[in-house]
């Protein structure tokens, strides 16, 4: 459980803030959180069924709400806090964003273990130019190497990276869900929003 929270600290912390837009209220909060996590007093949905990111959201949602309560303030957004079956767009955009960064982190790691592998370095290429062409990528890459690249080779690596992103999503997804089926996670994948990347790099790993 705390290496989960720790793993998952900048998606509390962040959405704390959105939610708590005074910084000296939010800091309150975040310090109870951690008081919370560091005394085993979090409350709030079963920690060991269904989805991780839906529990810290129960807590987070419970939390915010105490803490407004105890200070008699009204301008808690009561609504989109006290229904849990309401989407939260702001909660799940913040940990839709540090999925993908601990993804990337993990494609890193990878691609450091691995001599002469470029996975990581070619996709975030990729996603920080959308609209390059393939040809200038391929130049960018060849500089940042100090040699030549053929935009054949660049797409070939793209394809095998986008493949082993997948892998990687996959199993961040499955060390948070509880039971991990790959119905799971797939609708945990869609639910974050990233259903248009596993539908591409799906069908590149199967090419």
């Amino acid at each position: 459980m705390h290496e989960l929270v720790s793993r998952y600290h900048d998606a509390v912390e962040r959405y704390i803030r959105l939610k708590i837009r005074d910084r000296h209220l939010a800091d309150e909060v975040i310090q109870e959180f951690w008081h919370k996590v560091l005394t085993h007093k979090l409350s709030g949905a079963d920690q060991n069924k269904g989805r991780f990111r839906d529990y810290v959201r129960t807590v987070l949602h419970r939390l915010v709400i105490d803490h407004f309560r105890s200070k008699k303030l009204q301008s808690l957004p009561a609504g989109e806090l006290l229904d849990p079956t309401r989407p939260d767009a702001d909660y799940d955009r913040v940990w839709r964003d540090v999925v993908i960064k601990r993804v990337l982190a993990r494609l890193e790691t990878f691609e450091i273990q691995t001599p002469k592998n470029r996975y990581a370095t070619v996709l975030n290429l990729r996603l920080k130019n959308p609209e390059a062409t393939i040809e200038d990528l391929t130049d960018r890459l060849g500089r940042q190497l100090g040699r030549a690249v053929t935009p054949e080779a660049f797409r070939k690596t793209l394809q095998r990276a986008r493949t082993k992103f997948l892998e990687l999503l996959i199993l961040e997804l499955k060390e948070t869900i509880h039971p991990a089926t790959p119905e799971d996670i797939e609708a945990e994948i869609y639910d974050l929003g990233l259903g248009h990347w596993y539908r591409r790099y799906s069908s590149e790993s199967n090419a």
